[in-house]
């Protein structure tokens, strides 16, 4: 057995277990809240297990730069917040460069975004310019900082990914998202239906799609206007930005903020030019 297959079979027998483990888990919630489904908590282990293992095999035959670009955007469509805690976490271990980090983040961030334009473009029959406009300038601001941060570095291979992959750190990061996301449905039982805008700011700050498929669902029924639509994925948006500077912050090294938090800033900006453009559309 060559060296490379073999530092690749460890992996591969655990995601082959996690993925038996989740699809043998129940799909009912167990506890008295109907909070938590087994199902859902092993498929978000099994989800950021693949994460971490596609990432260490991208870096190390694709080279960091690729690697870390095709990682994020792929994460991205998977969950990108689970693609940005498992590389804020990754991020204090030194494990790739300042460049991988924001390849990574930044095409997360993009793959996101595309998936939210296409399930709107998708999800109505009422298709509204505005309610795309919304996601351009973000998309553009992320493209220009992808080529910029593409460009700028060399596109390095990676020996060191080969021995990356540890399922204790997947445990213990699934843990603090379960723990954030009961928090996070315990105060949305508390809003109740009283606003749809917290509610989908507390929907958006794990993952946009959720917020955007209900949203769009209600646009289709005409309980939503189109320009409140707009507002609302808006939102969506913003939420989704916030939690990933959170786990940037809280989880990465002091390197990787400094970077996120001025990327961030920009997207922002683009956000904000790109509602006041889909407001002005009506």
């Amino acid at each position: 057995m060559s060296g490379a297959l073999q530092s690749w079979l460890k992996p591969g027998l655990i995601l082959s277990v996690l993925a038996l483990l989740t699809w043998l888990a129940p799909a009912s919630p167990l506890d008295p809240w109907n909070l938590l489904s087994p199902q859902k908590i092993a498929t978000m282990i099994l989800a950021l297990a693949v994460i971490q293992a596609f990432g260490a095999g991208m870096v190390q035959y694709l080279g960091a730069r690729t690697g870390s670009l095709v990682t994020g955007f792929f994460g991205g469509l998977i969950s990108s917040t689970a693609t940005i805690a498992s590389l804020a976490k990754k991020s204090k271990a030194a494990t790739i460069s300042g460049s991988g980090e924001m390849l990574t983040f930044l095409s997360a961030t993009g793959a996101m975004l595309i998936e939210g334009l296409a399930l709107v473009a998708t999800g109505t029959t009422d298709l509204r310019l505005s309610n795309l406009v919304i996601f351009i300038g973000p998309l553009l601001a992320t493209a220009w900082m992808i080529v910029i941060e593409f460009r700028a570095h060399d596109d390095r291979r990676s020996s060191s990914t080969q021995s990356t992959f540890q399922i204790l750190p997947v445990l213990k990061l699934a843990l603090l998202i379960v723990v954030i996301l009961s928090a996070s449905q315990i105060f949305q039982r508390i809003f109740g239906q009283n606003g749809l805008l917290v509610l989908t700011s507390l929907v958006s700050l794990f993952e946009i799609h959720g917020s955007v498929i209900a949203n769009v669902q209600m646009h289709e029924a005409g309980l939503v206007s189109a320009q409140f639509l707009c507002s609302l994925l808006a939102v969506s948006i913003v939420a989704s930005y916030l939690s990933k500077i959170f786990l940037i912050t809280t989880l990465g090294s002091a390197r990787l903020r400094s970077q996120a938090l001025w990327r961030t800033f920009y997207l922002f900006c683009s956000l904000g030019i790109s509602w006041l453009a889909a407001m002005s559309l009506g």
